[in-house]
């Protein structure tokens, strides 16, 4: 169950969680995808998409449901009517595709095992957006049993500790990462001292903190090439971040280049020399792992799971309140010359292969599947 599902790209992670997750189990498991029929805000379905019945979907069986059948009645009678074992829940506050769910299991009008994954919806980056809405809904959860008998799966030991610390620590929970979206062609780029070609890829909106991104580069002298990808999902924000980006030394080269498909990513990020991603908050980072197995540093905030990124010379996860550190990591990726920065490259997808076992990583999905 998810709002959102190939060949939409705009919700950014969680679509990106699915997809690397059915398409490394197909051989292990028959996944049925229940979702929208169109992207993220947007007011088109997808294109060559049948909606409102089966399909396929690379490999995937997939019913994308129109706006008008998105509602409880229809949603329960398809899972009802779809021999299942197990219910995969890709969000936590999503009204039809995980709350509804899981009031259904409460009501035992569906009594299925059910997984829920949060997606970083307890991390407190998150919680703060739209927060007393947030935690009203946590707070009747919890008194109402809504998570009562269901198991968690956490992408990392942080969040764990968060789903412990906002709902219990008496829970079934299945910490097991992302799979990551795999690289087998790295193209070497060209680097000079004094000069770095960086790139933003993310949703535009506050919480991935592409204005904190511009201050940073006003506080650069060397030659910096600064383009940004990713679908403007708050507008307003994004017209004080074009605002501020015309005050910029004459030596930044700032670009808004448009959204990229998750195709699209990869192939991109190795036209650049690096990604500068300070995020409030980040459970998984799909794009931060991608840079990394592409064989290129990131900067980006301590608030990922990717840590002692400057130990491993893999790039720098750095704090927020010190934007001065920020400045600092861009001068002396900015001054590498062609031999040092390859070593670099290199120790970046070396630092992420370390810690993502793809077998280790399916091997866990299995049990968590089939317990």
């Amino acid at each position: 169950m998810c709002d959102w599902f190939l060949p939409g790209f705009k919700a950014g992670g969680p679509i990106q969680s699915i997809a690397t997750l059915t398409h490394n189990l197909l051989p292990h498991f028959n996944f049925k995808i229940i979702t929208t029929d169109r992207d993220f805000k947007s007011n088109q379905p997808y294109l060559n998409v049948k909606k409102n019945e089966w399909t396929k979907f690379e490999g995937r069986e997939v019913f994308y449901v129109s706006p008008e059948n998105l509602n409880s009645t229809f949603i329960l009678q398809l899972i009802q009517s779809t021999p299942h074992d197990v219910i995969y829940l890709n969000s936590l506050f999503s009204k039809i595709f995980t709350i509804q769910p899981l009031r259904w299991r409460k009501q035992r009008k569906i009594t299925s095992k059910i997984i829920l994954a949060p997606r970083g919806m307890l991390r407190p980056g998150a919680l703060a957006v739209k927060s007393l809405k947030k935690q009203l809904f946590l707070m009747y959860a919890k008194i109402s049993g809504l998570f009562n008998d269901i198991v968690w799966q956490s992408t990392s030991t942080e969040e764990t500790q968060e789903i412990k610390n906002k709902i219990s620590s008496h829970l079934n929970i299945f910490e097991i990462s992302n799979f990551p979206k795999t690289s087998e062609r790295i193209t070497p780029i060209k680097k000079e001292s004094g000069s770095l070609n960086i790139c933003f890829v993310g949703r535009i909106l506050d919480v991935k903190n592409l204005m904190f991104a511009c201050e940073v580069l006003h506080s650069i002298t060397n030659i910096i090439k600064f383009h940004v990808f990713g679908p403007i999902e708050d507008a307003e924000y994004w017209n004080r971040c074009q605002e501020y980006a015309k005050s910029l030394p004459n030596t930044i080269e700032f670009n808004y280049k448009g959204e990229l498909t998750q195709e699209e990513i990869g192939k991109t990020i190795q036209y650049y020399h690096a990604l500068f991603l300070p995020t409030r908050t980040e459970n998984f980072g799909h794009v931060i792992v991608e840079t990394l197995q592409n064989s290129r540093p990131v900067i980006i905030s301590d608030q990922t799971p990717w840590k002692q990124l400057t130990q491993h010379k893999a790039g720098f996860d750095l704090p927020l309140d010190k934007p001065s550190d920020f400045v600092n990591a861009i001068n002396i990726l900015s001054e590498m010359n062609q031999d040092e920065y390859d070593k670099w490259c290199e120790a970046a997808r070396t630092y992420i292969q370390a810690r993502l076992n793809i077998e280790a990583i399916k091997s866990k999905y299995i049990n968590l599947f089939n317990q």
